[in-house]
């Protein structure tokens, strides 16, 4: 819109000034470069319907010239601040890429540890007698409890589930195939 505008601009000058050199318009000394000086003859002299026509499209030039770069100093100013903002999100991206790193590095640490303990929770409850082991493993989390049942050779985990009361053992057999499953 801004370029259709100042296109037209040009085009009405253009015009303007091809009249004048053919004689047709006179255009007035605010306009054009090559006006008459003020101390001319026609200083006094009432302006023609042409001339004042001529002014009137002149003023409206340059009014409509100094509205469109008002507007564009306004984009300008806009196009700044949208930079600024696509800066920051950018900044904010990074960050985020950043911190999202370092929690996979957290969770995997986490991970690894959770598998350690498991293991060794395995071992111990490996040796353990298996009346003992069935009702620490009552005992304790469910979760945790599966997972140590499924690292456990299948010879040592089927003593543990059979010193359990049998509801309990079936519930955790269910869980155990489930998991398997999975």
């Amino acid at each position: 819109m801004l370029r259709k505008l100042i296109f037209l601009s040009v085009i009405m000058v253009a015009a303007l000034a091809i009249a004048a050199n053919m004689g047709f318009v006179k255009i007035p000394f605010a306009v054009a470069a090559d006006a008459a000086p003020a101390g001319d003859a026609q200083a006094g002299a009432k302006p023609t319907p042409q001339e004042t026509i001529s002014l009137e499209m002149g003023k409206d030039l340059q009014k409509k010239q100094e509205d469109l770069d008002r507007r564009e100093e306004i984009v300008k100013a806009k196009e700044g601040q949208l930079l600024a903002l696509e800066q920051d999100v950018q900044k904010k991206i990074d960050e985020l890429k950043r911190t999202q790193v370092k929690l996979e590095e957290v969770v995997k640490m986490r991970d690894d540890l959770e598998a350690k303990n498991v293991a060794n929770l395995t071992k111990a409850y490996s040796i353990m007698p298996p009346a003992e082991a069935a009702q620490r493993l009552k005992a304790m989390d469910r979760a945790i409890a599966l997972k140590v049942l499924m690292a456990m050779k299948t010879k040592n985990s089927s003593k543990i589930l059979s010193s359990l009361d049998p509801q309990t053992a079936a519930q955790i057999s269910e869980q155990l195939a489930k998991r398997q499953v999975e």
